[in-house]
């Protein structure tokens, strides 16, 4: 065979010919590839943990067999839809598959290129996450991907038993012999039926095609097929539209059951296989527009889009996600600057003063009691972060305990905090109430807040956010939508046992009687970036004050009280798992928050304006420096925060157009988290000023590494390990032993911490 005769059986083989028709033509379903290929090698939205959807699925709240399976099952469900649209949309292109016996199959096989290079690269990095990341034994990677490949292997080949019953070819249709049937002859001795004018005319605008994989090891040349009649080619591929018909209902159907049926932890799929699933959707419904709509299918898609836009407006499409447990019932409050600013007076000030100080002395004759005059006050500030700031504040919180023999909540005042940090922060507050913090359960306690919140959501946000979400439950005559801050939110409470399920007003009491921390979140307003300071006791005097000295100065004030503000729609009814999630809503993640106002407002993630809780610190202080001075010892300020301070500074980036478009968007949202921290470096220097007794910062913080740990709800075994030895290190150990002594209780007070006993 001449080089030039075998160069081309290769370029114009049906599958390197298929996969520049897909280039050419199908761009749209190479997105869909594109993004999956992009996840798997954990490309994009790394930072989410979005990747770890794939490379680490999750099913009932187990990493095994069963969910490696379920992810083959709908990873095999995509790429069949790759196959079932691709045939309907260009089949017409490649007219010699009429003429074949079982054409579906033999498309099927020759558009391999795209799906087995994909599984190539899914299989290499599960694998290599496993082994990584998880610290999965080789046994244990071999089965959880060979359930993988059974769960791809099982849907291919019902799928094509499906169409291979219920599909007809040339021969069924018409009783013409299918052209691969004839006289057996190989690859090598076939050769090309001469052409002619007639038939080049017949083949001028079809796809050029010389040889096709018959089988997995067997190619074929392609013969003629200007001696068909053009409707027997025509029949043979409309059969396939009545059945992706019948398939596309069966996705969407299992697509309503999931979001039916979601509160049923069997039907609570990995959430990478309602994302294929989803896909898997896409990918029919577009081929289907495509091949109806044909050049009209652009305009008809931008024309769905401008039509769902514009009823997204209307409440019935767009359902807002509420607090559980908040009333809206009543009519909404106005929410205006006039409103704000007449909110308050001076005397709610120094009533809400007034009852913080009685706590302060609560607690001071708590220690008096237990022969410390003067005790140093602890104000903790902890990170957002996701899961991760979650986990190392807990983890530091337990050594920073057991450094300090169990003191560390006594000698604490004020939590502030947001995001991951405070919920991590809320259950070791919420463990030390129910004198659960010390002893053989610690260590179940960590695992507890390591825990996946990812999954659920991510299962939740596919299979019912981004569709028309009907389904909600009432309470107390509230409507509320199960959307995927729903899910987060039912998702946390399993993981922690129940213990934060509990409505704010819950807190006030043991916050009064000084037997736990005064705990404040401060999620961030979208509609004014004010944040919304939310406690059980009254903390006007947080707020920056309406009036000033300073002549012609008029401060605007900078936040609300959740519980002054909404008076009347049982804010302490809220449930706290809620404002915990109202607190920790990073934009896109999770929904925004509406409170029962108007217009209405909506409430983000607290990091967006303070991502420590320093400005509510500072505050504090100042506000109470006076009783601290006769009263204290010192202040201590801990902060805990799930970054390095110093981290290693970006490397100059290629100077590219698109780079030169998103650099001013990117360093901004990139850079606001040390934006924050030069304006509190000025905040902390103040306090050493004007406050008139000791002052001592400690900084707990991870290391500077290369490898960055996601922001993410979701945590690797890698990760654990890592968060988890960060508590050890030079620098966090010296803060430790350092603390230690600076708030060494006297010696004759040792037997009583000994023995158990605290200031509860």
């Amino acid at each position: 065979m001449k080089i030039r005769t075998f160069l081309n059986r290769i370029i114009f083989s049906f599958p390197v010919q298929l996969v520049i028709m897909h280039i050419k033509k199908n761009q749209l379903v190479l997105i869909y590839w594109v993004l999956l290929f992009a996840f798997v090698t954990q490309s994009i939205s790394l930072r989410f943990g979005i990747p770890y959807l794939f490379l680490d699925p999750e099913y009932r709240g187990e990493v095994d067999f069963l969910s490696f399976f379920i992810v083959g099952i709908t990873c095999g469900s995509f790429i069949m839809a790759f196959n079932i649209s691709s045939y309907i949309l260009n089949s017409f292109r490649f007219p010699f598959l009429a003429t074949l016996s079982k054409p579906f199959l033999k498309f099927s096989l020759n558009n391999f290129v795209i799906p087995v290079t994909f599984l190539a690269v899914y299989i290499y990095n599960m694998i290599r996450f496993q082994y990584l990341n998880q610290f999965e034994s080789p046994i244990g990677i071999a089965i959880n991907m060979g359930a993988f490949l059974l769960g791809v292997y099982l849907i291919v080949n019902l799928t094509l038993r499906y169409f291979l019953l219920t599909n007809k070819d040339i021969y069924k249709l018409f009783g013409v012999e299918q052209a691969d049937l004839r006289a057996e002859a190989d690859y090598e001795s076939q050769e090309a039926a001469p052409s002619n004018k007639e038939e080049d005319l017949w083949n001028k605008p079809f796809w050029r095609v010389d040889t096709y994989l018959s089988n997995p090891v067997s190619i074929r040349l392609v013969r003629s097929t200007a001696h068909y009649k053009h409707y027997m080619l025509q029949s043979v591929f409309k059969q396939n539209h009545i059945n992706a018909a019948v398939v596309e209902l069966i996705v969407f159907g299992i697509f309503i059951t999931l979001g039916l049926f979601r509160d049923f932890e069997i039907f609570q799929l990995p959430a990478a296989a309602s994302v294929l699933l989803f896909l898997t959707m896409l990918l029919m419904l577009s081929g289907v527009f495509r091949f109806w709509l044909k050049s009209w299918s652009n305009a008809a898609i931008i024309g769905l889009f401008l039509l769902l836009n514009f009823i997204s407006q209307f409440d019935f499409v767009n359902q807002k996600n509420k607090a559980i447990g908040l009333n809206y019932n009543p009519d909404p409050k106005p929410y205006s600057i006039d409103v704000i600013e007449n909110e308050y007076s001076e005397e709610t000030v120094r009533n809400d003063l007034a009852n913080t100080l009685a706590i302060l002395d609560k607690w001071k004759s708590d220690w008096n009691k237990r022969g410390v005059e003067k005790p140093k006050l602890v104000i903790l500030n902890v990170s957002g972060g996701g899961l991760r700031s979650s986990y190392f504040a807990f983890n530091i919180m337990q050594s920073i305990d057991s450094t300090l023999n169990g003191t560390l909540m006594d000698h604490t005042r004020l939590i502030t905090g947001s995001s991951g940090g405070l919920i991590g922060a809320s259950y070791y507050r919420e463990l030390f109430y129910k004198k659960q913090v010390m002893g053989d359960e610690s260590h179940e306690h960590l695992n507890n807040i390591g825990k996946d919140l990812l999954n659920a959501t991510a299962f939740s946000f596919m299979v019912s956010d981004l569709f028309l979400n009907l389904q909600s439950f009432k309470q107390d005559s509230n409507r509320y939508f199960k959307d995927r801050g729903y899910a987060f939110e039912q998702q946390l409470n399993k993981n922690l046992g129940g213990i934060l399920d509990v409505p704010l007003e819950y807190y006030r009491k043991p916050e009064q009687d000084a037997k736990i921390p005064m705990l404040i979140l401060a999620p961030t307003i979208n509609n004014d970036g004010r944040s919304l300071l939310i406690s059980p006791q009254g903390v006007s005097y947080l707020l920056k004050q309406q009036t000033s000295n300073t002549q012609g100065l008029e401060p605007v004030p900078d936040g609300i009280e959740f519980t002054r503000f909404f008076k009347d729609y049982k804010p302490y009814n809220t449930n706290f798992i809620s404002l915990l999630r109202m607190n920790a809503t990073f934009p896109y993640i999770m929904p925004t928050t509406i409170l029962p106002t108007e217009p209405y407002v909506e409430v983000t993630d607290a990091g967006m304006r303070d991502n420590y809780g320093l400005i509510n610190s500072v505050r504090y202080i100042y506000h109470l420096r006076s009783w601290m001075k006769q009263n204290t010892s010192g202040v201590v300020l801990i902060q805990i925060r799930d970054t390095n301070k110093k981290y290693k500074q970006r490397e100059k980036e290629a100077n590219t157009i698109l780079a030169k478009i998103t650099s001013p968007l990117r360093n901004v949202t990139g850079n606001f988290i040390l934006m924050q921290d030069y304006v509190q470096d000025d905040y902390l220097k103040f306090v050493t000023e004007w406050l008139d007794v000791p002052f001592d910062f400690f900084l707990f913080q991870l290391p500077q590494t290369e490898e960055k740990i996601a922001l993410s709800w979701h945590l690797t075994k890698k990760e654990k390990k890592f968060l988890k030895d960060a508590a050890f290190t030079k620098e966090n150990q010296n803060n430790m032993n350092r603390l230690d002594s600076v708030l060494a209780v006297p010696a004759h007070d040792q037997t009583a911490i000994a023995s158990g006993d605290s200031l509860q």
